[in-house]
């Protein structure tokens, strides 16, 4: 297989982890999905945020009617994602005050969470309706057409943020999210770099301009590799990121290792950087038993990686261990029927 796509599946996944993020401000990273009974989280949670719940929950049974308490618990459920219960309190604080603008910028990340995005951008229009000057909900819509693909949507948004605030790295930083998309490459840089102007640790801006250089193979890349490295050590993007840089376009396969290295090291289940280690060991070095060890590491993290269980087969087969190798042809196979690679291998090896 050709292993110079993985840049791109990881731009992919790194913009899609951004699309969620950037418009759940208010969710953080942890929590879950489900729905929970608010008695449970009041009662039951001994969590810091379910503390903070109950805490709120006393609050507004002394004062069933002070919209704002709701607004608080509203968005203490979006920190644990707790999406539904989130509506429930912001519709009751809508329902109580609907003049207080800030109160459709929550409803919006919870209509959002709960995938009506339709019914998010009419609670961000709502609250611009009241207040033409919250630049959180022109950030918020600009992140709802950039979601879209609506580009020149999300611009027309953001231009309005700048206006209102000339130093919000994250509207700058958005502009080169929409640019990238849209394949001007040097607008994105150029956005990315005022984001990381206005904020010198901007982490997604510095692995963003480092993944638009190493799409040019531009040894820049390793410049704003490190920088992102520097600004978050344990980032295994940047640091993956760098390893295929050191891969693909140096042929430096020792830097290569350390960078995918420390990838396992940071997160043991940090599966592309198993394979690519598998894949170094393998199609550079042809050192096919540590190849195998790698394959195999990314095969516990996932036992149905296709790639990984056919290229261990690979491995087997310059081994010499042809029942091995078939065995991993056709365990590729059942994982995905459609496999030419791995059903060609199989054939060769069972002449």
């Amino acid at each position: 297989m050709k292993f110079s796509s993985s840049l791109h599946r990881m731009i992919r996944t790194i913009v899609l982890s951004f699309v969620a993020f950037a418009f759940l401000i208010l969710a953080g990273c942890g929590g879950d999905n489900k729905k929970t009974d608010k008695k449970a989280v009041t009662v039951n949670d001994t969590t810091a945020i379910g503390k903070l719940i109950a805490e709120v929950s006393v609050k507004i049974g002394q004062e069933p009617g002070n919209a704002v308490l709701y607004h608080e618990r509203a968005k203490l459920h979006m920190q644990r994602m707790d999406v539904g219960n989130a509506l429930l309190d912001m519709g009751k604080a809508t329902e109580l005050d609907s003049t207080k603008s800030d109160f459709f910028v929550t409803l919006g990340d919870a209509y959002f969470a709960s995938g009506k995005p339709g019914k998010a951008k009419a609670a961000l229009e709502k609250c611009l309706s009241l207040d033409a000057n919250n630049k959180d909900a022109y950030q918020k819509l600009a992140e709802l057409f950039f979601y879209a693909t609506q580009y020149k949507d999300a611009l027309g948004n953001l231009d309005k943020v700048i206006k209102l605030d000339i130093n919000s790295s994250k509207a700058y930083f958005m502009k080169g999210m929409c640019y990238r998309d849209m394949g001007d490459t040097a607008k994105a840089i150029s956005s990315f770099q005022t984001a990381i102007e206005q904020k010198a640790d901007y982490y997604d801006a510095f692995l963003q301009i480092a993944m638009m250089h190493h799409a040019r193979n531009n040894k820049l890349a390793l410049q704003y590799y490190d920088a992102a490295i520097r600004v978050n050590p344990k980032s295994t993007d940047a640091f993956y990121g760098r390893g295929l840089y050191h891969q693909e376009v140096e042929h430096d396969f020792d830097k290569a290792i350390q960078d995918y290295t420390s990838c396992v090291q940071i997160n043991k289940n940090a599966i592309k950087a198993h394979f690519a280690l598998g894949y170094v060991h393998y199609e550079y070095l042809k050192v096919y038993d540590q190849a195998i060890k790698h394959y195999t590491d990314a095969i516990n993290v996932d036992p149905n990686y296709a790639e990984a269980i056919y290229n261990r087969g690979l491995c087997y087969e310059a081994l010499g261990n042809i029942a091995a190798a078939a065995q991993d042809y056709r365990r590729a196979i059942d994982v995905r029927k459609d496999y030419p690679l791995a059903k060609d291998a199989l054939a060769r090896v069972e002449k």
